[in-house]
């Protein structure tokens, strides 16, 4: 009798690189967390000031790990389609300057430069949620902000393509390496890790594709130094 245990074997190292990526990602802040509680704790930390230093990186690792949970659970729900989604005709138009309106006031407090092009007049109706669509943008555009420098600008645009609304979302950040690019959307993958160390769970554009699939849509992704654009 023989077996092919190919897709057994392929499944089973998928399995453990997802827990031992999932391990790693909450051993992390915990492990900050674990090193200055202990001080604290001892009575080691007397100064106001660094205490007061200590409990703000506390704070801000049970964030993150929060935020770790929450994009773990979410991803897993996508992936196992618990979630029913309820989808409907919308302009993508009205909803797009609605979501561009508010963001060019947080790019603006972080000192980058947030323009849009809102001249599309014939852009499809599309059937989708409205939800899950300003969901993928924030995750975009949170990251197009957060990854382009001090006088860098990101810009939304939305065209149409035959029976298909095809936004664009453009920065002038660091870029991303051209062996990063296949695997951009892959669970935990952080390019740069360098420059990326707890800046992100590295699930954000997983759930941007897993929403996109689940919509019949898809994302693409270019980049080169001082320029990336997913579309």
């Amino acid at each position: 009798m023989f077996l092919d245990i190919t897709q057994s074997e392929r499944l089973e190292r998928t399995r453990r690189d997802y827990v031992a990526n999932v391990s790693h990602e909450l051993r992390t802040p915990l492990t900050a967390v674990r090193g200055l509680i202990e001080p604290l704790r001892d009575g080691m930390v007397r100064d106001e000031d660094t205490r007061k230093r200590y409990y703000d990186i506390i704070l801000r690792e049970v964030l993150r790990l929060s935020r770790l949970i929450d994009d773990l659970m979410e991803l897993s729900r996508l992936q196992s389609g618990a979630i029913a989604v309820e989808v409907h005709p919308l302009d993508i138009r009205e909803l797009l300057l609605d979501i561009c309106e508010r963001y060019a006031n947080i790019a603006r407090e972080k000192n980058r430069n947030f323009t849009w092009a809102d001249a599309i007049e014939d852009c499809p109706r599309v059937v989708t949620n409205p939800d899950r669509i300003e969901q993928l943008m924030v995750i975009l555009l949170d990251n197009a902000i957060k990854y382009t420098p001090r006088g860098g600008e990101v810009r939304v645009e939305l065209s149409r393509a035959g029976k298909r609304a095809v936004i664009r979302v453009e920065d002038t950040g660091i870029g991303i390496p051209q062996e990063d690019l296949p695997h951009i959307f892959d669970r935990f993958y952080k390019a740069d890790k360098a420059h990326t160390a707890g800046m992100g769970t590295g699930l954000g554009l997983s759930i941007v594709k897993r929403i996109l699939e689940q919509h019949g849509g898809d994302i693409s992704v270019s980049s080169e130094p001082g320029r990336t654009v997913f579309r």
